[in-house]
């Protein structure tokens, strides 16, 4: 999938943030495949992915800092392939891998409530 392909999926995702339900699920999601209760519930709207962005990656660079395992394990809970991974370090390193790492979750969220018949 190319990289445009990739933003123009990710910004439609995205806007479902929009929907107070939608969110509290995406962090307490996020809280759960991280193993980090630190993640904030941000307000609703147009600056929420960026706010759990912003906090998945400072979980992120904590990690790394202290080289630990915690990092790959968090990968693998959420559920991104190597492919996804690269990609996303060479688009922007830790930024773009707390980005992916967002919207993989919310994906689970919306998929979690196709399935139940409740989007």
């Amino acid at each position: 999938m190319a990289n445009d392909e990739v933003s123009r999926t990710g910004e439609g995702l995205r806007k479902r943030l929009d929907e107070a339900e939608v969110l509290l699920e995406t962090v307490h999601q996020l809280r759960k495949d991280l193993g980090e209760e630190t993640i904030g519930l941000p307000p609703v709207g147009d600056a929420a992915f960026e706010c759990l962005r912003t906090d998945v990656k400072r979980q992120l660079d904590d990690w790394q800092r202290r080289g630990s395992i915690q990092l790959s394990r968090a990968i693998n809970r959420v559920d991104l392939t190597e492919r996804m991974v690269e990609d996303a370090m060479t688009r922007g390193g830790l930024h773009e891998l707390a980005g992916s790492m967002v919207l993989r979750s919310l994906q689970k969220v919306l998929l979690r409530k196709r399935f139940a018949g409740l989007g």
